[in-house]
């Protein structure tokens, strides 16, 4: 499917339009569930899954599934088809559900983008603004569809920020990752970075291009002065900051006062933050 739309991108000018019709992996799903009884279709449905999801996206069973299949019959949820469509280089002007067909309109603004070998893995490694202005590699359990990272931009103009500071009603979260999240496991593999030294157990998000770009000059310059944390200052507040404004707000009282006096700003922040996860049930989410 890359190779396909990197393709067409070569064939065409900036501006050109590309039109896209396709049936995503819930409609397929949802039919089959309608051709056959009730227990027999979810059945066939769980292993279809299994097969056209999950196989061909972990690298133990990857090269099998393409030499049984040859990849035909494969299946790609909304998510991830607008995701390669935009890291093939186009931007989505329209999207929309047609006749039990999934219709996706886009131009071309950009040749393609560089492959990522982690798009398609359960466990990211994503680059991350950190200390310095440094970019970091991020460790993280995967808790979107394949390809999201693509669609920041594209998502983040249609929905904004909610008042945690993360992208109102994100499609590109999965089931299972509203799962992880609420439970804070897709934070676990950062503990990587904090071994590493890129990150410690309390402090600033680390941030993607795109995010820090929102943030005013002077918190992107106050905020690459410390290492960015596991436990970010917004879990700490008693009162949850709405909107950016009070999410740098928050941080900017976390972050002078850790220059003042280190050790014992993130001792009091760990535990109160370790408080409110436990007690008054905030997560990742």
């Amino acid at each position: 499917m890359n190779d396909f739309l990197d393709n067409w991108n070569h064939q065409m000018q900036i501006g050109d339009q590309l039109d896209c019709v396709a049936i995503t992996n819930r409609q397929e799903f949802n039919a089959i569930k309608k051709r056959f009884p009730l227990g027999i279709g979810n059945i066939i449905v769980y292993f279809a899954y299994f097969w056209h999801e999950m196989l061909p996206k972990m690298k133990p069973t990857k090269k099998i599934y393409f030499f049984l299949t040859g990849q035909r019959h494969r299946t790609y949820s909304r998510t991830e088809i607008l995701g390669r469509i935009c890291r093939a280089g186009f931007k989505i002007e329209l999207q929309e559900f047609r006749n039990d067909t999934y219709h996706v309109v886009a131009k071309k603004r950009s040749e393609p983008l560089e492959r990522n070998d982690t798009c398609e893995s359960p466990l990211l490694k994503m680059k991350r603004i950190g200390k310095d202005r440094k970019w970091i590699e991020v460790y993280k359990f995967r808790t979107m569809h394949s390809y999201s990272q693509y669609l920041q931009d594209y998502v983040y103009e249609m929905n904004k920020l909610d008042h945690s500071g993360k992208l109102t009603n994100d499609f590109r979260v999965n089931v299972w990752g509203r799962i992880f999240r609420s439970a804070w496991l897709d934070e676990l593999p950062m503990l990587i970075n904090v071994f590493k030294g890129d990150m410690k157990w309390v402090g600033v998000r680390p941030l993607t291009e795109h995010f820090f770009s929102l943030y005013t000059p002077e918190m992107q310059e106050l905020r690459t002065k410390v290492r960015p944390g596991m436990l970010p200052p917004f879990y700490y507040e008693k009162k949850t900051p709405i909107g950016l404004d009070e999410i740098q707000a928050s941080e900017r009282r976390y972050i002078e006062a850790y220059l003042q006096h280190p050790f014992r700003t993130d001792w009091r922040y760990f535990w109160g933050t370790i408080f409110n996860i436990v007690v008054r049930r905030k997560s990742s989410k």
